[in-house]
């Protein structure tokens, strides 16, 4: 009586409790699996799945738990971006090609760095043995002994699970049983250890996001400096070259300018305006005055000159009132353009025939010839009579 007392109320507590909140990271090789095993869980078809760049994130009820798995891809370039995904990660599927014998060693290695990571160790691990319908596919034994999972597992004190199994054979409900069975492992050991593992979780996400945090600083400082450097290159450039950068106060000026009255405007140009013909008109007389005191001078020269001499200063022109004499072009002087170039396509005059007027033109000399005498043929049965002309 006691004793179902008991188990009613560990019942009725287990139903009020609230619904626990947990995150897998599924890892793996490129080709091994990974989103086939993933859409069979959740329902869909796993046939026709192309490659995951990136991540891809899926949302599941699974009993008490509501679970979501970040599928990450398997590619040697997408590997780099795992460890963000370690510090929120209460477990780990690490799915395998059993028929990729070649990159047995590769799979090793990997999986050896995903365990030794200190985000992970500690932490409970379904190794799914993926693909086992088909043909040369190695066994768990084989598997076991060629990952050396056994040392990895003891070396980073992590509980895990092989599950040899094949995602393509059924979806939702018909999916692998050794696939629900590795996922009903992987979350009640979960639940059993729920409260350090949350509590390790919540530590490493702070964790994170402080180093986030400060990656962010860094490199927002390292844009700074550089932007930095290259204004004091840009400076530098303006003026050695003698261009003077803008101020702030000229700025200022050019926005008041702006908003100045037009009329007070127009009269500041009209100033400019008559300040210019001013200084025009003061430059002209300048030079007006030059050539009169260069006249006088020449006048005023001594009388003993030879009379041959004034003649010859009078008729001489200022230089810049001479007058260049218009060139006539003599035709005969003018070159004969060249002949065109003779060449395969260009024929001979010789080559045309000869060409006759339409006048001595030969015609036949049967139009000069009178017409013969006509006469009347007898037509049978007619009575009508020859008639000779």
């Amino acid at each position: 009586m006691f004793s179902l007392m008991a188990n009613c109320c560990a019942w009725l507590k287990r139903w009020r409790e609230p619904a626990r909140k947990v995150t897998l990271v599924m890892v793996g090789l490129d080709n091994a699996g990974k989103t086939a095993t993933v859409r069979g869980i959740q329902g869909e078809s796993p046939q026709n799945i192309a490659p995951t760049v990136g991540f891809s994130r899926v949302d599941l009820k699974r009993g008490k738990f509501e679970v979501t798995i970040f599928d990450l891809g398997g590619g040697k370039r997408i590997r780099g971006i795992w460890k963000n995904y370690y510090s929120e990660s209460y477990g780990v599927v690490f799915v395998v090609d059993s028929t990729d014998v070649q990159r047995i060693q590769e799979t090793r290695e990997t999986m050896a760095e995903v365990l030794q990571h200190p985000r992970i160790a500690g932490k409970p691990v379904l190794v799914l043995a993926n693909k086992q319908d088909q043909e040369g596919a190695l066994a768990e034994a084989d598997l076991i002994e060629n990952l050396s999972l056994e040392k990895l597992v003891n070396d980073n004190k992590c509980l895990c699970q092989i599950e040899p199994c094949s995602a393509v054979l059924g979806y939702g409900k018909k999916v692998d049983k050794s696939i629900k069975k590795g996922l009903s492992w992987l979350l009640n050991n979960i639940a059993k250890d729920y409260e350090a593992i949350a509590e390790r979780v919540q530590k490493d996400t702070a964790e994170q996001r402080g180093l986030e945090e400060q990656d962010k600083k860094e490199r927002a400082e390292r844009v700074r400096r550089i932007r930095e450097e290259r204004e004091r290159q840009e400076r530098e450039e303006a003026e050695r070259e003698g261009r003077a950068d803008q101020s702030e106060g000229g700025d200022e000026e050019n926005i008041q300018n702006l908003f100045q009255p037009i009329g007070l405007v127009d009269s500041k140009n009209e100033e400019q305006e008559q300040e210019k013909k001013r200084q025009e008109g003061l430059r002209g007389e300048s030079e007006q005055e030059e050539e009169d005191n260069k006249e006088e001078a020449g006048n005023s020269a001594p009388s003993a000159v030879e009379p041959s001499k004034k003649k010859s200063s009078k008729l001489q022109l200022k230089r810049k009132h001479r007058v260049d004499p218009l060139r006539t072009e003599d035709p005969a002087e003018s070159p004969t353009p060249p002949p065109p170039p003779v060449g395969w396509a260009t024929p001979k005059l010789s080559r045309h025939p000869k060409l006759e007027p339409l006048g001595d033109s030969k015609h036949s000399e049967f139009h000069k010839k009178p017409l013969p005498p006509l006469a009347n043929k007898p037509q049978p049965n007619g009575d009508t009579q020859d008639v000779i002309f």
